[in-house]
């Protein structure tokens, strides 16, 4: 391995040579200023024989005017002569230059290292740091060469069905599953947001780990990729009562802690509210049983709570009886009336008179007075003398 390195540092300094000149590492002592390597971005895998590019970003604050360049050295072409390299640039004050470089991966799968430097020219020599207080003046990098990458989900969640484009996949028991993509694609990937289950749980989509929470998002296959993502158990709450309004139904995370409140009285429905007919709280019972107006429990599994009232009848019980009691007098007279009716019918009306002899009372009817036995009617009620 130190012979390889050694090897390694010998081609790079000859590189360097036959490019440049003389070269030579700069002392922090310099009164140049900075030149760095700010950012080197590179593609992490890519295909055999396709063209990728590649960023660089060099740096500098220079006190004075200087000369500086970058170049990109490279073991997928000739190791004797740079990959690519930029103009010779007069800079003074600070800044940045930035270069977008294209490159063709090898046909063959592998690797491609690549060694990115900020060189400036001072004395006759093309120089660099590989400090980090003035420099780094370099950068390395590793792409992979390869037609296939894994993308790897892992979500916790055995059985799920996820979709990639036009393919879709399922999580294994262990709630994971890799796929093998072509690299340098782009790929929809979704997952459900909601899983439904029929015993009053679900489970809801909480968020990937890098902070994307969409469900549906697009990724960038350019190299193996891990995506972690989480859902979280939820309960069904259900509260019933034969008040409508103390009914309802509402999720909560598993482990979640919960209070319900009773409310003393609630009046029954119009009319019968306004007349003091309403509903007393009497107590829960089901999956937590208790006489007391407040209750505390977790949601560690879906619940079903009752809340009971008893009837409070007030003034209503006390109209009904009048009501009733009216009716069964007015049913009272109207028999009476219609017996009395009935026996008028029956038995002719008996009226009292006096006798026009002795003028004592008689009652109609009678033709011979009971007191003095005179002949009662009148003269036209007597038949006429033969």
């Amino acid at each position: 391995m130190k012979l390889l390195a050694a090897w390694k540092c010998t081609l790079i300094v000859a590189i360097l040579v036959l490019s440049f000149g003389t070269i030579g590492v700069f002392a922090q002592e310099t009164s140049l200023g900075r030149v760095r390597i700010a950012s080197f971005v590179c593609p992490r895998q890519v295909a055999p024989g396709s063209v990728f590019s590649v960023t660089l970003d060099m740096e500098y604050e220079i006190r004075t005017n200087a000369s500086v360049r970058a170049i990109i050295l490279g073991n997928m072409a000739n190791a004797s002569t740079p990959l690519w390299q930029s103009d010779v640039a007069s800079v003074s004050g600070g800044g940045d230059k930035v270069w977008a470089i294209n490159f063709t991966a090898p046909p063959t799968e592998g690797t491609i290292q690549l060694s990115a430097y900020a060189y400036y020219f001072e004395n006759g020599t093309w120089k660099f740091y590989n400090d980090t207080v003035l420099g780094p003046g370099f950068r390395q990098v590793v792409i992979k060469v390869a037609r296939n990458a894994v993308l790897q989900v892992e979500v916790g969640v055995p059985g799920l069905e996820l979709t990639l484009g036009n393919l879709s996949a399922t999580t294994t028991p262990a709630g994971d599953v890799g796929v093998s993509l072509p690299v340098g694609m782009n790929y929809t990937l979704s997952i459900p947001g909601v899983l439904q289950y029929q015993n009053s749980t679900r489970m809801m989509f909480d968020g990937w780990q890098d902070g994307n929470n969409q469900t549906s998002r697009i990724i960038s296959i350019d190299g193996d990729t891990q995506l972690v993502g989480s859902y979280r158990t939820q309960y069904l709450l259900r509260v019933t009562s034969t008040v409508s309004s103390y009914s309802y139904e509402k999720w909560y995370d598993a482990g979640s802690n919960v209070t319900l409140q009773r409310v003393d009285s609630v009046p029954m429905v119009w009319p019968l509210g306004l007349l003091g007919g309403k509903y007393n709280f009497a107590g829960w019972s089901g999956d937590v049983n208790s006489q007391s107006g407040e209750i505390n429990f977790t949601m560690n599994s879906p619940k079903n709570i009752y809340a009971n009232f008893s009837i409070e009848y007030g003034a209503l019980i006390v109209i009904p009886i009048i009501i009733a009691a009216g009716v069964i007098g007015e049913a009272s007279l109207l028999v009476l009336k219609r017996k009395k009716t009935a026996q008028v019918k029956a038995e002719p009306a008996i009226s009292v008179s006096t006798c026009p002899n002795c003028g004592e009372s008689i009652e109609e009817g009678w033709q011979h007075c009971i007191h003095c036995g005179g002949k009662l009617g009148s003269l036209e009620d007597e038949p006429a003398n033969q």
